[in-house]
């Protein structure tokens, strides 16, 4: 393993055991407090002991796969800001080829949309078609009455940011969040120079290879590696400086990305403006996950966060000033239960005992 700077042993031992079991080859772990690091460490190796391995670095580049979400939201806040987007308003009255009628916009940042369809299913499909069937879809059930995580609510999030903002979601992202925060190393579509830098995700069978610096998610890859649902990559330092401007309620060094009342919101449960059911599978803010036990533990009420399929999390606690990056490519050399989760919990666990 390899130290950037001060670290937490608990955490060198638990993603020890991991590589062990071969829950994932390699991993980066970012612990921020207070705006302070804490720990930031490089373990193990991009592919284990097979051809072309090499050892993870503190900027390895990941996959960051469903992180993307967090960015689409943020993008869409940004536009509910400056007064360009309603929370509240049909999202057929800005696309207006999407047939759901009555589906709103905080419909879209919340899982809350009704809608359900395995976009994967649609991957062999051109980009217009993917569209046109996720525009023509009806909602299963009414929106905002049942809570259920799926890609389809951001990618029409994204394609609405997009419309809205008029520029290529991709544009959006780099201009008014990556750039003005210095993520210099998070992006779409990196070029092939940079391949050799990013920790590949997986033997695909349907792209008939190992899936290295192209998107691991293949309705986002079928949609040209840009989709406001997956197709980021990243470093732990990008990451952590993004979860450091939520903590600090949209702002970071001078930087405003969001104004902090609306910041706030999006990281609280929006069930008082919803009909949802009494038992959840779990809370959502706009675009943050709240009360995920499989990855957050026993972390306060106030915790929130994002996983990713590829293995990349992002953990908060805004009562604790904490923030937790762990990136991981847990599909390699291919994908399986999501044991990652448990060690991500276990990690989060280390960092809230080392801050006291």
């Amino acid at each position: 393993m390899s130290h950037a700077t001060a670290h937490i042993p608990a955490i060198d031992d638990h993603v020890a055991a991991a590589i062990d079991a071969r829950i994932m080859p390699g991993a980066v772990v970012l612990v921020r407090q207070h705006g302070q690091v804490c720990h930031a460490a490089a373990y193990g190796t991009t592919m284990y002991a097979d051809a072309g391995t090499q050892p993870v670095q503190f900027d390895t580049v990941y996959d960051l796969a469903s992180l993307t979400k967090l960015f689409t939201a943020t993008a869409a806040l940004q536009l509910v800001a400056a007064g360009k987007l309603n929370l509240d308003t049909p999202v057929a009255h800005y696309l207006p080829a999407v047939q759901a009628r009555s589906l709103t916009v905080r419909h879209l940042l919340t899982h809350t949309t009704g809608l359900e369809v395995r976009l994967s299913s649609l991957r062999d499909l051109p980009p217009a078609a993917i569209r046109e069937q996720v525009y023509a879809l009806q909602p299963l059930h009414p929106p905002g009455t049942r809570l259920a995580y799926v890609n389809v609510s951001t990618l029409l999030l994204g394609d609405l940011v997009a419309h809205v903002a008029r520029q290529p979601l991709d544009q959006v992202i780099a201009t008014q969040i990556t750039a003005p925060l210095g993520l210099s190393a998070t992006g779409f579509n990196p070029p092939p120079a940079q391949r050799s830098r990013i920790a590949p995700t997986e033997w695909d069978d349907w792209r008939d290879g190992l899936v290295q610096g192209i998107v691991h998610d293949e309705s986002a890859y079928a949609l040209g590696g840009v989709a406001g649902h997956a197709g980021l990559f990243g470093t732990a330092a990008d990451l952590g400086r993004f979860g450091q401007c939520w903590l600090q309620r949209g702002t970071l060094d001078g930087v405003q990305l969001l104004p902090p009342e609306l910041a706030a919101q999006a990281m609280t449960f929006q069930g008082a403006d919803l009909h949802l059911p009494a038992e959840l599978p779990f809370q959502c803010g706009l675009g943050w996950m709240l009360a995920r036990r499989d990855f957050m533990g026993d972390a306060p009420a106030d915790a929130c966060g994002h996983t990713g399929f590829t293995g990349p999390v992002l953990f908060l606690l805004p009562s604790e000033q904490l923030t937790v990056v762990v990136l991981t490519n847990r599909t390699y050399p291919k994908r399986g239960p999501r044991a990652h989760l448990a060690v991500v919990a276990a990690i989060v666990a280390a960092a809230r005992a080392a801050g006291g």
